[in-house]
């Protein structure tokens, strides 16, 4: 299947979001508030009943991300378009650690539609993702996965280069 990775554009945000609501649709508990739209599907725990006042519309978020990985140094968004459309998408963040501007660069969502998996383009986006690190002066490159995802547990474990050493605790309030 050939396809392009590349950078976000101004021109993908709307198709990165749909993508990025497929992807949450796979992982995440779903509520859906009326007040965003029609079946809008929100995160959120789910003994939560309502969304909290102070909690800003996701697809805003997410937007304003998306807009700010198209100049941001610290991150950055790539796409993969097969010709037909984009079928998948990746975020990465960069982190300094200590005073020695050690930099980390960090995979934060990688997705890529169901009927297109199997065909290297997750893969490619990850490839993609380490040069872009690189030319940003990062050294150590980070994803974090969900032990229940099996299907994302088995991608990571089959990279070669890619070692499961830790262990992330989270705090959620």
């Amino acid at each position: 299947m050939p396809s392009e990775v590349r950078l976000i554009t101004d021109q993908d945000i709307e198709e990165v979001l749909v993508l990025w609501g497929l992807n949450a649709g796979e992982h995440v508990p779903l509520l859906s508030y009326d007040r965003w739209g029609p079946g809008v599907a929100v995160p959120a725990r789910p003994e939560v009943t309502e969304v909290e006042a102070f909690t800003r519309d996701p697809l805003d978020g997410t937007r304003d991300l998306l807009r700010a990985a198209l100049t941001d140094e610290l991150s950055f968004c790539l796409v993969v378009d097969t010709g037909h459309g984009l079928d998948g998408f990746l975020t990465g963040e960069i982190h300094t650690q200590s005073v020695n501007d050690f930099r980390i660069g960090s995979i934060r969502e990688l997705y890529v539609r169901p009927e297109a998996r199997r065909h290297g383009l997750g893969s490619a986006l990850v490839e993609a993702a380490i040069a872009e690190f690189r030319s940003r002066r990062a050294r150590m490159f980070r994803a974090e996965v969900n032990p229940d995802w099996k299907d994302g547990m088995a991608f990571w474990q089959s990279r070669g280069a890619w070692l499961q050493d830790a262990v992330v605790f989270n705090h959620y309030e």
